[in-house]
């Protein structure tokens, strides 16, 4: 989804420090990989990085398509709060698969949205393609991995 080259969507004023907790919230225990997922979905729909950071173990790396990748919350939380300020998505989240292990589980995902750049008002259209793997620690599903690509062409 940051292959949009600038995603942006507004956020209020938070620190580094406000968003990077060392502990892994309570309230994503007990749900499914799928659960995990969507609310995954929600929370960047809602622009909210605490939640979307509260999926991820603390050690999660992030795999986009055409730029570096990122491991670690601090990496994470700048990944999404760099860009939530220049661009809106409006799309939804389709569960293509999910494979389901003893501790980990794979889902592929597949997003067509409207993405429109806050400062100019432009509406395009994007096929995001996303993976995520999973893993059990404890109770809680976490992110460890989340790789994705665009592909404009099924848009």
């Amino acid at each position: 989804i940051h292959s949009v080259h600038s995603l942006n969507i507004k956020i209020i004023a938070m620190t580094h420090t406000d968003l990077n907790t060392s502990a892994t919230p309570t309230a994503n225990e007990n749900l499914t990989p799928e659960q995990v997922v969507l609310n995954y979905a929600d929370y960047l729909n809602q622009q909210d990085i605490p939640k979307i950071i509260s999926l991820y173990h603390p050690s999660a790396e992030i795999i986009p398509d055409q730029l570096s990748s990122l491991q670690g919350r601090d990496a994470i939380i700048s990944f999404y709060h760099d860009p939530f300020g220049a661009i809106s998505i409006d799309g939804k989240l389709q569960i293509k698969s999910i494979d389901r292990y003893a501790d980990c589980a794979i889902v592929r995902c597949e997003e067509p949205a409207k993405v429109t750049d806050v400062g100019t008002g432009q509406i395009s259209q994007h096929y995001f393609r996303e993976l995520f793997v999973l893993k059990k620690y404890g109770h809680q599903w976490l992110i460890q991995y989340y790789m994705f690509s665009e592909n404009d062409d099924q848009a």
